[in-house]
């Protein structure tokens, strides 16, 4: 694998559980209609080690909260007996004090559900963090709005990052969608700084699927490079090698393609 001296902020020796806290709820409006709900924002952020300086936010109604407890009670219901889900009310949904409790009780069932590593590595979770947030990317990513998914696509791989291992799946495949993303920002300031991170994250990484996106990884990565003044010689000789050895690569395929593809074959979870 290629050698990177970059300088990963996302990573740390020190990592521990990450902690969800709801830090604020407000009522909102279901667009179209004049039906209301509330909307709670949560922030994912580590305690202990180095200073976590960019907490990952999320904003989810009750109905994805409920989502996640029903589906990890039916997956997994030995692991999900001692937890209490705060119930559905007919009226008094937006009293404050029923808000602080379901806030109280939504803490409870994610600080559960982060130290059992079953239920971590859940389906269910993976979907509650990113199910809502990535349509709306997509839909950006679809017209060709760059400028506005990038920090949505940011936001999505620092939340990940919290939750899972450094090269995990999910974690590697929302970091080459930003990169496949910045690339498309003319002029992005940002894209140097991830296309190294990616490429240091990469090392190591001896997952066959995983390793599909390698070479448009160094094909986006070059380009990177040249375009900040740096010398991308060595990542185009790398990538030669490596369609020499009979990797197939498409350059017609961009980093995003080759996600949207891989991902959904692998339905990854």
């Amino acid at each position: 694998m290629l050698s990177s001296t970059a300088s990963d902020p996302s990573t740390s020796k020190d990592k521990i559980t990450p902690v969800f806290e709801i830090t604020s709820a407000q009522i909102a409006l279901t667009e179209g209609s004049d039906k209301k709900y509330v909307l709670y924002t949560l922030q994912i952020r580590h305690v202990g080690g180095i200073d976590d300086s960019k907490p990952a936010i999320l904003e989810r109604r009750y109905t994805d909260f409920y989502n996640l407890y029903t589906a990890l009670k039916k997956d997994y219901p030995n692991e999900m007996t001692a937890v209490a889900f705060p119930k559905k009310v007919l009226t008094g949904n937006f009293d404050n004090n029923l808000i602080s409790l379901r806030s109280t009780g939504f803490e409870s069932l994610l600080r559960h559900v982060l130290i059992d590593s079953k239920l971590r590595a859940s389906p269910a979770l993976l979907s509650f963090l990113q199910d809502v947030d990535l349509q709306k990317i997509k839909e950006l990513l679809q017209i060709k709005d760059y400028a506005a998914a990038a920090p949505l696509l940011e936001n999505n791989f620092r939340l990940l990052n919290k939750v899972y291992t450094d090269r995990s799946p999910r974690v590697l495949l929302a970091l080459c969608r930003l990169l496949g993303c910045l690339i498309l920002v003319p002029g992005s300031p940002q894209a140097q700084k991830w296309a190294d991170i990616a490429l240091h994250r990469y090392e190591g990484v001896c997952d066959s699927d995983l390793l599909e996106l390698y070479l448009p990884l160094l094909h986006v990565c070059a380009k990177i490079w040249w375009q900040t003044g740096r010398n991308g010689t060595f990542l185009e000789s790398r990538l030669q090698s490596l369609k020499q050895q009979g990797i197939k690569f498409n350059e017609g395929t961009s980093l995003l393609d080759a996600v949207d593809s891989l991902e959904k074959r692998l339905s990854v979870s």
